[in-house]
C-alpha cells in the first residue's frame, strides 16, 4: 500500500517535546511524500500544508499521532469513524498505543513508507447505549474502556450485570470496568484484569474492589451484549453514578439507569513496523526482560 499523504498531529496536553519536527517534514519532502500538519505545528518550518486539527483526518491516509496513549485516545475520539490508519509516536511516558519512541521515528518511517515493511492492526471499540424508557441514547465509542463509578462521595455502588440476557450477578463494588483488548493494558490492568492480545475479539468485565472476595474478571466474546443496571442501596448517599469512556468527562446516571455495551461497528486501524508485536511491547513497557536477581543484594 502506498500512502499518498501523511498527516502529523499532536493531541498532547502535557509538556511539549523538544524534538525538531522539521527533520520529519523535510525527510518526507525529500522522499517525495506529501505531508500535512495540524495547527499545533505552526512553529515548524518546511514545505507542508497546515489545517485545523479536526480536519486532518479527512486529508490523510496515514496519521502520525505524537504524544502518549491519551493523545491517541483523544485523536480517535475527535476524528471521524472512518478515519485514516494511525501510527502512534511516544513523546511522553509509558505507551502501549504510542509505542514508537520519537527518536526512532525516522528509521521506522523508512521501513513503513519506503520498504513497505509494516503490518496493520485492527482494534475494536465499544458502543455504549443509555436506556431511557423505550428509547436509547448512544454516546461516543470507546477504544479503551467504559468505567462506572460513584459520584463525588466515596461509596460503593450496586450493579446488576447480565450477558446476552443471562444474569451474571448483583455486585457491590467501587465501580465497574468494561474493557477492550486495547484497554486491557490500562485501568483494567491496574484493577487486576488480564492482559489480552489486541487483535482478539473479546470484552473484559472487571469490578473495581468488589465486596466479595470470590469475584474475578470475566472475558466474554465481543459478539456479546452486556447489560448493566446501576442502583444505590437504601439509606446510602443518593448520588448519581458517573459513566466515563476512555477517561473523558463523565455522564451522570441516576439510580435505576440501564446501559447496554456492544462491539462498535467502527474500529480503528493502527500501523506498526513489521516485526513489532504485543509481547515485545510488554517486555519493554513492563520490564519483563529485567532479571530481578541481577539487582538484588545479598
Amino acid at each position: 500500500m502506498a500512502f499518498k499523504r501523511i498527516g502529523l498531529s499532536s493531541w498532547s496536553s502535557g509538556k511539549k517535546s523538544t524534538f525538531d519536527f522539521s527533520k520529519i517534514v523535510n525527510w518526507l519532502f525529500h522522499n517525495k511524500i506529501d505531508v500535512i500538519l495540524d495547527e499545533t505545528f505552526s512553529n515548524v518550518s518546511g514545505p507542508f500544508t497546515t489545517v485545523p486539527k479536526e480536519e486532518i483526518a479527512k486529508e490523510t491516509d496515514l496519521l502520525i499521532v505524537f504524544g502518549g496513549d491519551g493523545s491517541i485516545l483523544r485523536a480517535v475520539h475527535e476524528l471521524s469513524n472512518e478515519g485514516p490508519l494511525i501510527l502512534g509516536v511516544n513523546t511522553g511516558h509509558l505507551g502501549f498505543l504510542a509505542d514508537i519512541p520519537i527518536f526512532e521515528l525516522l528509521p521506522a518511517l523508512e521501513r513503513i513508507l519506503l520498504k513497505d515493511e509494516y503490518v496493520v492492526e485492527s482494534r475494536m471499540r465499544l458502543s455504549t447505549l443509555i436506556c431511557k424508557g423505550s428509547k436509547e441514547e448512544k454516546i461516543h465509542d470507546a477504544l479503551n474502556d467504559l468505567v462506572l463509578t460513584a459520584g463525588p462521595v466515596a461509596h460503593m455502588i450496586e450493579t446488576e450485570i447480565s450477558v446476552n440476557g443471562n444474569q451474571m450477578g448483583n455486585f457491590r463494588s467501587d465501580g465497574l470496568i468494561i474493557a477492550t483488548p486495547t484497554g486491557s493494558t490500562a485501568y483494567s490492568l491496574s484493577a487486576g484484569g488480564p492482559l489480552i492480545i489486541p487483535d482478539m475479539d473479546v470484552m473484559i468485565i472487571n469490578l473495581i474492589c468488589p465486596h466479595t472476595l470470590s469475584n474475578r474478571p470475566i472475558v466474554v466474546s465481543a459478539d456479546s451484549e452486556i447489560e448493566v443496571r446501576y442502583s444505590y442501596r437504601e439509606g446510602q448517599f443518593k448520588e448519581n453514578a458517573l459513566l466515563s469512556l476512555d477517561g473523558f468527562p463523565g455522564i451522570q446516571l441516576e439510580s435505576g439507569s440501564k446501559i447496554r455495551i456492544i462491539k462498535s461497528s467502527h474500529g480503528i486501524k493502527m500501523v506498526r513496523p513489521k516485526g513489532a508485536n504485543f509481547f515485545n511491547t510488554l517486555r519493554d513497557k513492563l520490564n519483563w526482560e529485567t532479571d530481578p536477581r541481577k539487582n538484588s543484594q545479598r
